[in-house]
């Protein structure tokens, strides 16, 4: 079958449209996990590079208090977990800082033109 130009333009155009909607379907992220599954996690033996891993694909920050810390390393949380929970908090809090009062990448005070983390209120 033959299609004039016009026709073939279209069509290219949508398969063009449709290719890259159905791309964008792929961008969402999993959800973070929560502190009673980073728990089970550990209880079930996951090795503790995995568990951050698994933090560090989903971008999770959790501001937890000292006591939090302490209830999540009784409850048998790995060292490295807790460390990394703790760093990525303070890295978030520094890369905000750094957002709202030195970034004038594109222009000043666009702080949210940036991939944020994900703020995880625990419990």
């Amino acid at each position: 079958m033959f299609l004039p130009p016009p026709s073939r333009l279209l069509i290219a155009a949508a398969l063009a449209g449709v290719a890259l909607l159905s791309g964008c379907a792929g961008l969402e992220r999993r959800p973070p996990p929560t502190l009673d599954e980073i728990v089970a996690m550990s209880r079930a033996g996951t090795a503790p590079e995995d568990i951050v891993r698994t933090l560090q694909e989903t971008r999770a920050v959790y501001p937890l208090t000292g006591s939090q810390i302490v209830k999540l390393h009784k409850d048998g949380v790995p060292d490295p977990v807790l460390d990394y929970l703790q760093h990525a908090y303070a890295d978030a809090i520094r890369r905000d800082a750094r957002w709202r009062y030195e970034s004038t990448y594109w222009w000043r005070d666009c702080f949210y033109c940036y991939p944020r983390p994900v703020i995880v209120m625990p419990y």
